[in-house]
């Protein structure tokens, strides 16, 4: 998103989701979806998930639909 928002910088990854999908870089299921994995990286990251590991259940959909949405942002026109 960063290569595709002028003046993107440094900025948060939710203000990046929230500015694509203004732009129509995203839709709005895609960003959606990556708003929720943002979330769930965040509970990763600062200890709110203490999940050592992520059930398969859990990692699967949410690794398939990570590698889905990069495909098309990376196949989509800039």
């Amino acid at each position: 998103m960063r290569d595709r928002i002028p003046d993107a910088g440094k900025k948060p990854l939710h203000q990046l989701i929230k500015k694509s999908a203004a732009d129509g870089v995203l839709t709005a299921r895609q960003a959606g979806y990556l708003d929720y994995g943002r979330q769930i990286r965040n509970g990763m990251a600062h200890g709110q998930t203490t999940h050592a590991a992520m059930p398969l259940a859990m990692a699967v959909p949410m690794v398939t639909t990570s590698f889905a949405i990069v495909s098309e942002l990376c196949t989509a026109p800039a």
